[in-house]
């Protein structure tokens, strides 16, 4: 299936495009029924009059009885159709379009989100840009379509009245078209302040939106307990949230009464305009039956003008800065290829930093200062150093997260650069400080590791990171869900998810196996012991630890130690130790973490 997203600048024009590349059929019907609705007005008119001279002519003897039925029949054929079709059919047609349009559109927005370069992904402007665009696409589509299709049919309403208008008094027809412009003009400048205080505010609600979550979470729920911090947040989400509404109420106050203005300027014409034509009735140039609808005409025909046609103006000009925001998103940078699979049976005999320095985007601080070393394949390797080393920074460039470094990272003399998405996958698999805790069962929070895997990989990972008690205990196995999301959900301990996502990281045929700091809230002594399990299981395997704490350095062929974006010390654990440097400092100050008694922590310091 064709994408409906294209990266371009998206115009007014695109407002109906879109909607037709997502379905021409519910567009096509969506078309006539504004066709439709926009004849009944005129339609209207011409069946009243009809039917009051007609009525008019029965009454006075000079036509017969059946003479109203024609204009009988119209009128009912009109009601009819408003009644049946316009608000039963089309409800009905509108509900299966709006389904319609969310699965169709909402898959390619996030499968677009997905594909972005992740340095959007940590800009706190882009993060506001994609709040914007990204939660209501579907229906800020459908609404656009909605906005224009509602306008041209209220334009085209208004025109056939306003020509049956000028038809009979031509300078009446005139007069109304000048007076709509100015109202028109007021509308599109509403439109445009009312999405710009949504732009202003979308930071705001960003931020109240989180804080509301913290509220309202389960997750946080024990420490919003133990430390009492519901008052104080929520009179911070309160606060950010009375300065985002002030905002757009004021705006809409604004409009509100402009809109106003604009009606009572518009009944003051209509009412100027019916008085002009009684004139016209007095001489017959005017029939009764015709002045009566052309009066129904005209006071509906000032109430589209004021409020219909002018909400409308208002909504396509909100929307076409939208499709700004949505050009502007489109334009942001996506990497090829970021749905695809691992790339499987990945190999490689040695990675090399080469002089390698990298900022963030949007600062000029390194994190990174001409780093240069290598690992080798079946190597077990550590780096360590304090918070804001560059520890993590690694990672994310061995990952291929960022590539926006100077000097080079080279796989068997290729650059990592050329690496295409699949094979950047298939090279290493990481359990994150901040791993993910999905609500699934436990099977699949394995599986999605690697979803190519079968029962028997997960079975074995378990049995490795040692969970087959804990799978055992669960009321459906590893088909147990996990989290309180389902009516049967099931909690497990923090150490217990901590061996859920290294099982994740098994099942994945990658040659390189990372483990950036995700035992973190774990005492010393038990995160020692975690290193420890996870580099036993992984033999065979290339292993890289990340870690502020030492308590995994001894099992290291090779430590790194970073400061400052460089690597200061090289070398295995005794080598260190014995050139008395940083990182013997270190692990002195954190010995006795990992002692398990009294005489283990004294003959530390012997």
């Amino acid at each position: 299936m064709k994408n409906i997203l294209q990266k371009k600048e998206y115009k007014s024009l695109d407002l109906m495009l879109l909607m037709w590349r997502a379905s021409p059929f519910y567009t096509t019907v969506a078309l006539l029924a504004g066709f439709l609705n926009a004849s009944c007005p005129t339609l209207t008119i011409f069946a009243t009059a009809g039917f009051i001279n007609a009525a008019l002519g029965v009454a006075a003897g000079t036509r017969a009885l059946g003479a109203i039925a024609f204009p009988i029949a119209g009128l009912l054929g009109v009601m009819l159709y408003q009644t049946l079709v316009n608000i039963v059919l089309m409800s009905y047609i509108n509900c299966r379009r709006t389904i319609y349009l969310r699965r169709r559109l909402r898959p390619e927005i996030i499968a677009r989100v997905a594909a972005l370069s992740y340095r959007h992904i940590e800009n706190q402007d882009t993060a506001d840009l994609i709040s914007r665009v990204v939660p209501k696409f579907d229906s800020e589509i459908y609404a656009c379509f909605n906005a224009v299709l509602a306008l041209a049919g209220q334009a085209l309403s208004a025109l056939g009245v306003i020509v049956t208008i000028a038809s009979h008094t031509w300078w009446a027809g005139l007069i109304i078209v000048a007076s709509a412009v100015p109202l028109m003009l007021i509308a599109k400048k509403a439109g445009e302040r009312s999405y710009e205080s949504q732009r202003e505010t979308s930071k705001i609600n960003r931020r109240a939106g989180y804080l509301s979550q913290v509220l309202k979470s389960r997750e946080a729920v024990e420490e919003r307990t133990v430390y009492g911090y519901t008052d104080a947040l929520n009179a911070t989400y309160m606060e950010r949230y009375h300065t985002a509404r002030k905002i757009q109420q004021w705006v809409t106050f604004k409009n509100f009464l402009k809109q106003k203005a604009g009606g009572v300027f518009s009944s003051v014409i209509a009412v100027a305009t019916m008085l002009s034509m009684i004139p016209s009735v007095l001489n017959k140039s005017i029939d009764y039956g015709m002045f009566i609808a052309l009066m129904g005409g005209i006071f509906n025909l000032v109430s589209s003008l004021a409020w219909g046609i002018n909400n409308q103006i208002q909504e396509i000009a909100a929307k076409k800065e939208y499709l700004r925001d949505l050009t502007k998103f489109m334009a942001l940078e996506t990497v090829d290829g970021a749905e695809v699979l691992p790339a499987p049976d990945m190999r490689f005999e040695r990675i090399s930093f080469e002089h390698v320095s990298f900022s963030y985007p949007g600062t000029d601080k390194l994190i990174l200062d001409d780093l240069s070393f290598e690992i080798q394949r079946g190597g077990h390797y550590s780096f360590v150093g304090i918070n804001g080393a560059g520890k993590t920074t690694i990672t994310k460039l061995l990952t291929g997260l960022y590539t926006n470094y100077t000097g080079e990272i080279n796989v068997d003399g290729r650059s990592l650069r050329e690496y295409s998405q699949a094979e950047l996958k298939g090279l290493s698999t990481v359990v994150y400080q901040d791993f993910a805790r999905y609500s699934f069962s436990l099977y699949d929070n394995i599986a999605i590791g690697s979803v190519n895997t079968d029962e028997q990989a997960v079975s074995d990972a378990i049995k490795l990171v040692g969970l087959t008690e804990t799978a055992a205990k669960l009321p459906d196995g590893v088909q147990s869900y996990l989290g309180k999301i389902y009516k049967d959900g099931v909690d497990i301990s923090g150490g217990e998810w901590q061996r859920v996502a290294m099982a994740r990281s098994l099942v994945s045929t990658a040659p390189l196996r990372i483990l950036d700091e995700p035992t973190a809230a774990l005492d010393p002594l038990s995160e020692s012991r975690v290193y420890s399990q996870f580099e036993q299981i992984s033999n065979g395997k290339t292993t890289i630890f990340i870690s502020h704490r030492l308590g995994s350095t001894k099992l290291a062929d090779i430590i790194y130690v970073l400061a400052d974006g460089r690597i200061t010390e090289k070398g295995s654990h005794s080598q260190l130790m014995e050139l008395s440097g940083l990182y013997a400092e270190m692990y002195s100050a954190q010995a006795a973490w990992y002692a398990d008694s009294d005489e283990e922590r004294e003959a530390l310091y012997v």
